[in-house]
């Protein structure tokens, strides 16, 4: 019976490989997914910038290498602080900026590097501020969540890496500065906090 089976199946496999093969993309017949999902997601900013949400505008550009170029400054100001407050600081031209922090995973934040290589379960908060120049503040902190898991949409308490529960403002990894445009705002800065 095991050598009926085994043959069957790579009957079947045979019999349906070609017509796998030659399928048509899947998303409803798009050529290219990924450009359509980029596409998608530049309408998305557009409208963000319309409305004046520059939280939405943020979430796509989290979603988006697509939005982050074209809301991004011809020159980005990169530094980043030290606990003794010594900094080290650099302009790396939008072509060359690939340090952006922040992605989505699963309807939640992550940081693009975590602070341990490997971590799987550090999470990232945000914290929005506008100023009267209508300067905008991205503040963000790496986190673990601890249960109780509260249904599919709540992780549990989140924690700092440093143990402590999660307050906004009490500890920030790094901050992303958006300045205003003619009609939006660009990612002008990029700020990090190194702790020990």
């Amino acid at each position: 019976m095991p050598a009926f089976s085994s043959t069957f199946t790579r009957l079947l496999v045979a019999l349906a490989l070609p017509q796998i093969l030659s399928a048509g993309p899947a998303w409803g017949g798009a050529e290219n997914p990924i450009a359509e999902l980029e596409q998608h997601e530049l309408e998305q900013a557009t409208l963000a910038c319309q409305s004046r949400s520059y939280k939405e505008l943020f979430w796509a550009m989290i979603r988006s290498a697509a939005v982050r170029k074209k809301y991004t400054a011809p020159q980005i100001d990169y530094a980043e602080r030290g606990e003794n407050s010594e900094m080290r600081k650099s302009a790396i031209p939008k072509e060359s900026y690939d340090k952006f922090p922040i992605q989505t995973f699963d309807f939640y934040w992550k940081s693009t590097v975590p602070a341990k290589h490997g971590d799987k379960d550090e999470y990232v908060m945000m914290e929005f501020n506008q100023s009267q120049s209508n300067q905008i503040s991205v503040d963000w902190t790496r986190v673990h969540y601890r249960g109780p898991y509260v249904g599919e949409e709540s992780l549990g308490t989140a924690y700092d890496l440093d143990g402590k529960p999660y307050r906004p403002g009490r500890r920030v990894d790094g901050r992303l500065l958006l300045d205003p445009t003619k009609d939006c705002w660009e990612l002008v800065a990029d700020i990090r906090y190194s702790r020990r």
